[in-house]
């Protein structure tokens, strides 16, 4: 399913425009994140073609050794399953966790091949990995980051001293403007809500206190940050 666009339709602005507007609820919703993704999955990997990089380097930070176990956080279509596995070996696991059932379908294709890999189907807030994990990778997950409930499932879920590796994006400083109007066009149907755009990874770093943003992108509008599980 192809969407629409603000220049190809007045009721894809309209839509576009409604998205912009519900964002401002002051927490995740979860009903809304499903009939989105619903919407999104046919065509996600197509759309997300300029995060592709970003994900590289956030594998890349997560220093990923053989034979551990690595969560793939709102994995979506499972694009970084195959890279995740590759990593880990045959002695290790990837567990991708998407609540989405179009978008974790696609990624249990992703996975079909990985013999070392699965994927639940499940929200962060209730998902059981039946093991700990080594490390944990979240790559544009600004609804599971805004989540105390979903922090805290998956920081049960981890051993001490994982590593976990977010990126994603941010609101930049207010001189920013454009960049940020940009930010918020581009993002309306991906998260349903805006609250926490200035520090994404706020609510994780008060839950790990040694968690660091370590680069900024896309003129601030873009991070990466790398924590520890206490």
């Amino acid at each position: 399913m192809k969407r629409s666009t603000p220049a190809a339709s007045g009721r894809g602005a309209g839509l576009g425009l409604s998205a912009l507007r519900d964002n401002f609820r002051r927490a995740p919703d979860r009903a809304v994140a499903l009939d989105r993704y619903d919407k999104l999955a046919s065509d996600y990997e197509s759309s997300t073609t300029r995060i592709r990089a970003v994900r590289a380097q956030a594998i890349e930070l997560l220093g990923l050794q053989p034979g551990e176990t690595v969560f793939d956080v709102a994995c979506g279509a499972g694009a970084t399953l195959p890279a995740l596995s590759g990593r880990v070996g045959p002695a290790g696991r990837v567990i991708g966790i998407d609540q989405s059932p179009a978008m974790a379908a696609q990624a249990r294709s992703a996975a079909l091949t990985l013999a070392n890999a699965e994927v639940l189907c499940d929200a962060v807030e209730t998902f059981d990995a039946g093991r700990s994990a080594d490390a944990l990778i979240l790559c544009y997950t600004h609804d599971v980051l805004q989540s105390p409930a979903a922090l805290d499932n998956l920081l049960r879920q981890a051993r001490p001293g994982a590593r976990i590796v977010l990126a994603g994006l941010c609101l930049a400083p207010w001189w920013a403007a454009p960049a940020n109007a940009w930010v918020l066009w581009g993002a309306r149907h991906y998260l349903t809500t805006w609250r926490g755009l200035r520090q994404p990874w706020a609510l994780l770093a008060e839950r790990c206190p040694e968690l660091e943003v370590v680069s900024r992108f896309l003129g601030g509008t873009g991070y990466l940050a790398l924590g520890t599980v206490p």
